[in-house]
């Protein structure tokens, strides 16, 4: 075990305060238990709740637990007896009659007596029949004994006895759901298809969202094909981390996964210009992001043309922006692609997008021309405008089978330039073109335009995760009707995507206090 340890082990510490991990309980994953648990190593906690599968129906009621003390190679785990005594107490609770058995628990053990030796520890094992309104029931009775020095470690394999092709396109559905973030998009996922304990599922989101006040990330997803295991009849695994600080989640890195970050829209000109004149407010703005995306490449919406000189008599409010103040920032930010897939790129005609393009070429950024598929290599990015002026558009009336019909590797995702300004939320038009953009195998689809950003991610088909907005990242305009957002992405070795959501505030705003002294 201690050489599985060692291969797991961050190159750099991780941050503390982990609410809750997601790992799974076949041993032949232990590596990547073993990533869940460096992850939530350098936390201090005074509880452990575990939430585990009944695999063998040793549950007659809807949850049971023990009060057992469990022997590892670490030594003993002792068992939280106020904890149990009080869930004992409830008709809900049975007591477990054979715990060692239960290898959804059992093969945790060793891990928790290696990383937090002396922790008590409440083992609730949760029956396959047991309901949503058990759930809700456990969750009152867990959450009432909860505190900051808590950990929910949620024991749950997913897709079982699955061809691996079936299995990846479920756990593509089991991924857009954990983004979404709500307890409810995961009611209706099938057991054992798309995992083995709905009700583990379920009350973790809960506690995480309701009594931590946490955000996840899934940090791993395997097949077990990768381990040997014959192709017809698989299991899958994922790792899921929980941080009340969605931004201490982006220190996670793996080499079995690629990570990055799209942005909104940015204008580095017009009433901007004296902010990136100023330090202090450039180093505000800037650091605000570099946290978000700790280091990972990052995607944004250019709005406006990219001159290497001033522009001499540009009206005052054009979408300009100098290479020589602009350039700097999209470097140390390391902006690696930036989309032209708007109403702005062809605000000083076909010539000044020419020399955009050329200004970003000059500073090693891609450049996202709208309707062009452009390989990213993790996924593939097609930037689309939707807003009618100057510039080449789509229309929703046009329809998108021509999109069923671009070549283009999985995953695919569209950077799209859509949406009433100063909203949100989607309406009606923005659904029907993401769920028909999903019927045509599109992995994600991340929106900019508004200027304020959507607070969560969507599901589009059951299995695509969708993003209205991401706002504004860097764009001159203040207050409550303007905001940011960044979307993370981690696409993994099969191609599947999991994307989050990482709220940046007023960048803007945060600049101008910074230029005052505030």
């Amino acid at each position: 075990m201690e050489r599985v340890l060692q291969r797991a082990e961050p190159s750099r510490p991780p941050p503390a305060g982990l609410t809750g991990i997601t790992v799974p309980h076949h041993a032949l994953a232990a590596d990547l238990i073993a990533r869940g648990f460096w992850a939530a190593s350098q936390g201090s906690y005074d509880r452990i709740v575990l939430l585990a599968p009944d695999h063998f129906g040793r549950v007659k009621g809807p949850f049971a637990t023990t009060d057992v003390l469990h022997e590892t190679l670490y030594g003993t785990v002792p068992a939280d007896r106020e904890l149990t005594a009080a869930l004992l107490s409830h008709p809900l609770f049975e007591n477990h009659a054979a715990p060692f058995e239960e290898h959804g628990s059992m093969v945790l053990m060793p891990f928790i007596a290696r990383f937090f030796p002396g922790t008590p520890v409440t083992l609730v094992f949760i029956a396959t029949p047991s309901t949503a309104q058990d759930w809700d029931e456990a969750f009152e009775l867990l959450a009432a004994h909860l505190t900051p020095r808590s950990l929910v470690i949620q024991s749950t394999d997913y897709s079982h006895f699955l061809p691996v092709s079936d299995a990846v396109a479920r756990d593509q559905e089991t991924l857009a759901r954990i983004a979404n973030g709500t307890p409810e998009a995961v009611t209706t996922l099938i057991q054992p298809d798309h995992l083995d304990a709905p009700g583990a599922q379920v009350l973790q989101m809960r506690l995480q969202r309701d009594v931590f006040g946490s955000s996840s990330a899934v940090v791993a997803h395997r097949n077990s094909v990768a381990y040997g295991t014959p192709a017809g009849n698989t299991t899958s695994y994922m790792v899921t981390l929980y941080h009340p600080q969605p931004e201490q989640l982006s220190r996670f890195d793996y080499p079995d996964q690629d990570r990055f970050a799209l942005g909104g829209d940015i204008l580095l000109g017009r009433y901007m210009t004296p902010l990136l004149q100023d330090g202090a407010a450039t180093a505000a703005m800037m650091q605000s992001i570099i946290d978000a995306t700790a280091g990972a490449p990052l995607i944004a919406n250019l709005e406006g043309v990219l001159f290497p000189e001033p522009l001499i008599n540009a009206p005052a409010s054009a979408h300009v922006m100098q290479q020589g103040l602009a350039g700097p920032v999209l470097q140390n930010l390391n902006m690696s692609a930036l989309s032209l897939g708007n109403n702005h790129t062809l605000d000083f005609g076909a010539d000044g997008m020419e020399v955009t393009r050329a200004a970003l070429d000059a500073l090693g950024i891609t450049a996202l021309p709208h309707g062009t598929v452009v390989d990213f290599g993790p996924a593939r990015l097609l930037a689309l405008n939707m807003v009618p002026g100057r510039e080449p558009h789509v229309l929703a009336d046009d329809g998108f089978d021509w999109l069923c019909d671009t070549p283009a590797a999985p995953p695919l995702i569209v950077f799209v330039h859509w949406g009433e300004e100063h909203t949100n939320a989607p309406a009606p038009a923005q659904r029907e073109i993401a769920e028909e953009m999903a019927a045509c195998g599109v992995s994600a689809v991340i929106g900019a335009h508004s200027h304020l950003s959507s607070s969560e991610v969507e599901v589009a088909l059951g299995r695509m995760p969708w993003v209205f907005s991401l706002g504004n990242l860097l764009f001159d305009q203040s207050g409550t009707r303007a905001d940011g957002a960044l979307a993370e992405v981690r696409v993994f070795e099969q191609g599947t995507v999991a994307v989050r959501l990482l709220p940046l505030g007023n960048l803007f705003d945060t600049g101008l206090a910074a230029m005052s002294g505030q």
